[in-house]
């Protein structure tokens, strides 16, 4: 009776197994890929280049790499324009640490704030 009872949890053990080997030989096989790219890259092992080239390399593969810095200048450039003359927001300076320069209009833009008028 004990035996008909313990069957099921061996098999149930036995085929969560076979599912974490399975995932840990191809993360195992990104990483090597990716080494192999950053050293490529002419990044030698072990220094803090190398690292944030395997981090890059790994945020990129995951879908999490953060925008560049010209996207989200354009962004806040986008934001601030659609609030000129709106009294809510005040007018982006370097006073507030989010806002950016846009340098091709030489005026600050920001997440929360309005382009100043000409």
């Amino acid at each position: 009776m004990r035996v008909l009872v313990f069957m099921p949890f061996l098999v149930l053990v036995g085929f969560l197994m076979g599912c974490t080997t399975g995932n840990g030989n191809a993360g195992q096989t990104q990483t090597a890929e990716n080494k192999a790219q950053c050293a490529g890259f002419g990044f030698e092992e072990g220094t803090d280049a190398f690292a944030n080239c395997l981090m890059k390399l790994s945020l990129r593969q995951q879908g999490q790499l953060p925008p560049d810095h010209d996207t989200v200048v354009r962004q806040y450039k986008s934001l601030s324009m659609a609030r000129q003359g709106d009294d809510r927001y005040p007018v982006c300076s370097a006073a507030d640490m989010d806002n950016e320069l846009d340098t091709s209009a030489n005026k600050w833009v920001g997440p929360n704030c309005q382009m100043a008028s000409d």
